[in-house]
């Protein structure tokens, strides 16, 4: 009877377990799409002439059933990633990424990364010996255009790879006064 109550103890703990880890991977994938997400409305008017661009960008987590599906080449201006993911969600990774789009880009490796549900997590070593943690998601992004909310002309969606990224705005300070934040969509070419 005591190695039943164990038994039970231990199913139910790991079923628990595993649950709240799908339910950490799904917040944070949730947390992280909707930090993707900006709307940008600005107008102008001088003398009798006005000018108005309105710029809403949503995301949605894009989930794929086979997760070798999300191998590829994502990149953007100052950004590459070549990725290659196992069916069983290991990835290894490597590519470059300029902070500033007039600086020296800075070669990196993925190191422990992995892709659960639409998120991938991991860490990128760059040749210097530097670290920086990635969490990224997998989404389709979707970019309307127009005058305003009420007069879109444009609606373009693609298929990436988006993160968000922090820094000081010294190299080196641990000051959080002049910190800068920058979110970034690689397109899968």
């Amino acid at each position: 009877m005591l190695r039943f109550t164990l038994l039970v103890v231990v199913v139910v703990g790991v079923f628990f377990a595993g649950t709240a880890l799908a339910q950490d991977v799904a917040q944070k994938t949730h947390d992280l799409v909707a930090a993707l997400d900006k709307t940008k409305y600005k107008k102008k008017e001088k003398k009798n002439i006005s000018i108005e661009i309105y710029i809403d960008i949503k995301n949605s987590a894009a989930v794929k059933a086979d997760r070798a599906d999300y191998s590829g080449v994502y990149e953007t201006d100052g950004y590459k990633l070549d990725l290659k993911v196992a069916k069983d969600g290991k990835a290894d990774g490597s590519g470059y990424d300029s902070i500033n789009s007039d600086g020296p880009a800075k070669k990196f490796t993925l190191r422990d990364a992995r892709v659960d549900g639409a998120l991938l997590t991991g860490v990128r070593v760059y040749e210097n010996g530097e670290t920086r943690k990635l969490e990224a998601a997998f989404v389709n992004r979707t970019v309307s255009t127009g005058k305003n909310a009420n007069e879109i002309e444009s609606h373009e969606t693609s298929f990436g790879l988006g993160f968000v990224e922090t820094g000081p705005a010294v190299a080196g300070s641990t000051d959080r006064v002049g910190e800068w934040t920058n979110r970034v969509f690689l397109e899968r070419k």
